[in-house]
């Protein structure tokens, strides 16, 4: 019979543990799910659950019937680390931008990436199950807010 050393026992069950927790972030996410309108606006995002590890998501503005969609968002697990994905169109060469979740942020959803220029970060905070208030923030959190109502 052949014995793991408790050493593998050990690295295994940290593993367990680490990859368990990003799961557990991610449930707490399911609160973005459905589609939203930016309060006073005709700009919408969108989001859906890919899998049990993925979201998807977009960013539109209605014009007539016609959805124009200015952002491509995605949000899954990376390492063991939950990773908000954002490609806007026209900015950043065509490239998406990858903010990491600040798991110590209890109040909100804070997904940082304090190498980019602008965002560094864009936080979700619950306002009410129908409510979202959405802060993009960079230097010196500086930036801007706005809320997002449940459609």
């Amino acid at each position: 019979m052949n014995l793991l050393k408790p050493s593998c026992v050990l690295i295994f069950s940290l593993f367990i543990f680490i990859n368990c927790k990003a799961q557990e972030n991610l449930k707490n996410l399911d609160v973005l799910l459905g589609t939203w309108k930016v309060e006073n606006k005709s700009t919408h995002e969108s989001w859906t659950k890919i899998s049990d590890s993925e979201f998807e998501g977009i960013s539109y503005k209605l014009i007539g019937v016609d959805k124009k969609v200015s952002e491509n968002l995605s949000i899954q697990i990376i390492d063991n680390q939950v990773m908000y994905h954002a490609t806007v169109k026209n900015q950043n060469q065509g490239k998406t931008i990858s903010f990491e979740l600040n798991s110590k942020e209890k109040e909100l959803l804070s997904f940082e990436n304090l190498n980019h220029d602008f965002p560094k970060k864009i936080q979700y905070k619950v306002i009410t199950n129908d409510k979202l208030l959405v802060n993009v923030l960079g230097e010196n959190n500086q930036g801007f807010s706005y809320y997002l109502i449940r459609q």
